[in-house]
């Protein structure tokens, strides 16, 4: 595992570069686009520190190294102190509208009261490490970073699942490079066929130049922001959550976000944006909503979510995709692997505990470019959001 001091010196030379993007929803993606190629920064895998060395060939799958990306990456960055956008109850509101279509084909919104949630199976990443050498190979004529047949050692027995697009990541140790793949499956003869693939330098910035896509609709990396099994039991989550809304801003995005499917009102939350629990939030234990009981809450559960309060508070979380509600992500674990959340530990949070932090106007990057259809939902930019209840609403013509 690289110490602090090698990950400064990498951090320094690489302060420079961004690393690139697709476009993906937090409940489904569409068709990646293109990739721009050849500007992908270099990716980089990692070990777990109690396998140092470890070339992952042995046959013996390893945790997957935590501390990801370089000391100066924004992923890594604490945000205590960090300034509040002047927009941030707004901004925070419009988030809280989920764009659709109704049967007439008309866009309607409706405010998404339903609390946070935490995917810990269903659209969330299993990351993986070592294992047998398995090949990784691109089923049509350009797949991103991938082409051709790329071998590097996976788990046997940790697949892909086509339902929720496939996403994976593979931490290759003797490249030192993280492969994120989409729409990604497991074949009959051992090998990962993929469709798209993005790969990270994992002692870069954790980020993108603008315009490049991956296999996440923000551009971002998939394994960026996740919450990891082994630092959520030590309560030590020293980087920024990743988090799904359910109306990111269409047609913009601020850094370190490069892309967007978002398809909300324009002036909403874009996504790249960072959020920051307050300081005044006060905990409370998770009920059923739809019963007024208390769930089930052990003094574990409680001390777990402790230490995600403590990392939003720290740390804050990067809207990374949209999702039906404001959702973050837990690395996805195999099946037969002790449950650590139940998803409901953080089911008392909502948008409005949390500030936006600033950001100016002219770091809104238009998506697509300007000379492109942005697709936007057509949405009022100037809708008063604070005057909607729950109920659907017809946008204005």
């Amino acid at each position: 595992m690289p110490t602090p001091t090698h990950r400064r010196r990498l951090a320094l030379a690489s302060a420079g570069l961004m690393l690139g993007a697709l476009a993906l929803a937090g409940c489904g993606q569409d068709e990646p686009a293109a990739a721009p190629a050849a500007t992908a920064p270099p990716s980089e895998a990692t070990t777990t520190p109690a396998t140092e060395g470890d070339t992952g060939t042995t046959g013996v799958a390893v945790a997957a190294r935590e501390d990801v990306f370089s000391v100066l990456s924004p992923w890594n960055q604490p945000v205590t102190d960090a300034p509040v956008h002047i927009g941030s109850d707004y901004m925070l509101r419009a988030a809280q509208l989920r764009s659709g279509v109704d049967r007439d084909g008309r866009v309607v919104r409706t405010l998404i009261t339903d609390q946070f949630y935490i995917n810990t199976e269903a659209w969330t990443v299993p990351v993986v490490s070592g294992g047998v050498p398995t090949a990784l190979v691109c089923r049509q004529a350009q797949c991103g970073d991938g082409s051709g047949e790329l071998v590097v050692a996976v788990p046997a027995d940790v697949d892909p699942d086509p339902r929720y697009d496939g996403w994976m990541t593979v931490f290759d140790t003797e490249r030192n490079v993280a492969y994120d793949l989409w729409r990604a499956r497991r074949e009959e003869d051992g090998s990962i066929s993929y469709q798209y693939r993005r790969d990270w330098d994992l002692d870069g910035p954790g980020f993108s130049q603008p315009y490049l896509v991956s296999a996440r609709s923000s551009g971002l990396p998939l394994f960026a922001g996740l919450i990891r099994p082994g630092e959520l039991e030590r309560c030590e989550i020293n980087h920024a959550l990743a988090i799904a809304v359910p109306g990111p801003a269409a047609g913009n995005f601020v850094q370190p976000a490069s892309a967007t499917n978002g398809n909300g009102l324009p002036k909403s939350l874009p996504m790249g944006a960072r959020i920051r629990l307050k300081a005044a939030y006060t905990p409370v234990d998770p009920v059923d909503r739809r019963t007024g009981k208390a769930l089930p809450f052990t003094a574990e559960q409680s001390r777990l979510a402790g230490c995600l309060l403590t990392a939003l508070r720290t740390y804050g979380a990067i809207v990374v995709d949209r999702a039906a509600v404001p959702t973050l992500f837990f690395q996805r674990l195999p099946q037969d692997t002790p449950k650590l959340l139940q998803g409901y530990e953080l089911q008392q949070l909502d948008l409005t505990d949390f500030e936006a932090l600033d950001f100016s106007a002219s770091d809104r990057y238009e998506y697509p470019s300007q000379d492109d259809d942005l697709g936007t939902s057509g949405l009022d930019a100037d809708l008063d959001v604070n005057s909607l209840d729950d109920t659907p609403v017809e946008a204005a013509p």
